[in-house]
């Protein structure tokens, strides 16, 4: 992760602490002396990222070297990003297909009639005469 992304998110970190803090109520000591111990540990993570971001390594960027014998390795990305892109086209097709499915079994549901309770069947006593 990019140092300055770091950065960011642990400040975050450190404002919704704060934030929590501010809103605990007093009644809750335990919690309190936790949530203190958390900022200041954000607060020490935040100082060695952001030494480390101030380091002279950090600074200094690679540059890319190029070879001249290289004209083969592009010709085989280009390959590459060539089906890289039909899978991915394969693949919305396939989730396209799969979405219609479920969209027509729902319609399907919806248009089905309800089954029917079943009817009362009556029981034929039997006759004083038998």
């Amino acid at each position: 992760m990019k140092l300055n992304k770091v950065l960011k998110r642990v400040a975050k970190i450190e404002s919704l602490t704060s934030d929590v803090m501010q809103r605990l109520s007093k009644s809750t000591p335990h919690l309190s002396e936790v949530l203190k111990d958390l900022k200041a540990a954000v607060a020490r993570a935040k100082e060695a990222v952001s030494a480390r971001a101030s380091s002279p390594a950090a600074k200094k960027k690679k540059a890319p070297s190029r070879k001249k014998g290289s004209s083969k390795k592009t010709a085989a990305k280009a390959a590459k990003a060539k089906t890289a892109k039909k899978v991915v086209r394969v693949k919305r097709t396939v989730k396209k297909a799969a979405a219609k499915r479920t969209v027509k079994k729902a319609a399907v549901k919806r248009t089905a009639p309800a089954p029917k309770p079943p009817a009362e069947t009556t029981v034929q006593e039997p006759t004083p005469g038998d």
